[in-house]
């Protein structure tokens, strides 16, 4: 038996959970612990800037690719494998009147439809983990990267054994079955040829969204029970349930949220990234996950 129906249905399984309007109400238009200020602080560790040309993997709604584009004037490419949240990509650049600096393509993170050395950075939020072959989609980001080029990553992490109840679907749904220990992140990115040059630790952002979803499922479920919202019985129950053992893991440190930022080899008279790679390293002195 080969991985290909289990790799379709991975994908097919986090393709309809993040496509659905629920997740936006639930974890917000940035789809990832941290939000917007977790995506910020990533674009100002790569030293994007204006001319920079970034690309944003797993783009989601595109929320991260307008923030860079808004705040540091640099060219995006956005791609996103939903075909729902391309559409609604999309048309959040039209409207916040971008689409000269934003561009939206639907392609699989394991073939980006990019060319080689085409970009300054590259950032991938909070997907790294769902995709069925990471170090494929490593080597992808260690492509279209040039040299001395940034990619940056933050995703769940994982240590040791989970109840039950964080299995099967509702991992994949969590973002929790193919999560890795913070130490392997950072070997992941090495054996695809990468230099990490800093990390950070933002269990703390984790422990905080885990607590927002908590609070909207509250009210989901008494605007169930006032008969003004209608599931398939059981559904708000049952997301308490497991959330409260994701707050759990989250507490005694099973479960986690990391950042790192890693460097393509840079060639001769690569000064000016060896001073940013500098100032990343003193930036999350410390702070080792």
């Amino acid at each position: 038996m080969t991985g290909e129906p289990a790799a379709a249905e991975v994908l097919a399984c986090c393709t309809a959970i993040y496509s659905h309007p629920l997740a936006r109400i639930l974890l917000g238009d940035f789809l990832h612990p941290g939000g917007a200020a977790l995506s910020r602080c990533l674009l100002e560790l790569l030293g994007v800037r204006a001319g920079s040309r970034v690309l944003d993997v797993a783009a989601g709604t595109g929320a991260t690719a307008l923030l860079a584009a808004r705040q540091h004037g640099c060219h995006v490419i956005a791609i996103e494998q939903s075909a729902e949240l391309v559409a609604a990509a999309q048309a959040a650049v039209e409207a916040a009147g971008l689409a000269g600096q934003v561009e939206v393509l639907r392609g699989d993170a394991e073939a980006l439809p990019v060319g080689s050395a085409s970009a300054d950075a590259v950032l991938c939020e909070c997907a790294l983990c769902t995709f069925a072959r990471p170090e494929v989609a490593v080597a992808e980001l260690v492509r279209v990267l040039r040299p001395g080029g940034l990619a940056g990553i933050t995703d769940v992490t994982r240590r040791g054994e989970l109840p039950a109840s964080l299995s099967g679907a509702v991992a994949r749904a969590a973002c929790l079955a193919g999560a890795l220990p913070p130490e392997g992140y950072r070997a992941l990115l090495e054996a695809g040829g990468l230099a990490v040059v800093g990390e950070e630790d933002h269990r703390a952002a984790a422990a905080a969204l885990a607590v927002s979803v908590h609070d909207k499922l509250a009210a989901a479920e008494l605007l169930e029970r006032l008969g003004h919202l209608r599931l398939p019985d059981g559904t708000v129950g049952r997301a308490r349930e497991v959330l409260r053992d994701v707050r759990a893991a989250i507490a005694d440190g099973r479960l986690g949220y990391g950042l790192w930022v890693a460097e393509k080899p840079a060639g001769p008279g690569a000064g000016r990234q060896a001073a940013s790679t500098a100032s990343i390293a003193g930036r999350s002195a410390g702070v080792r996950l």
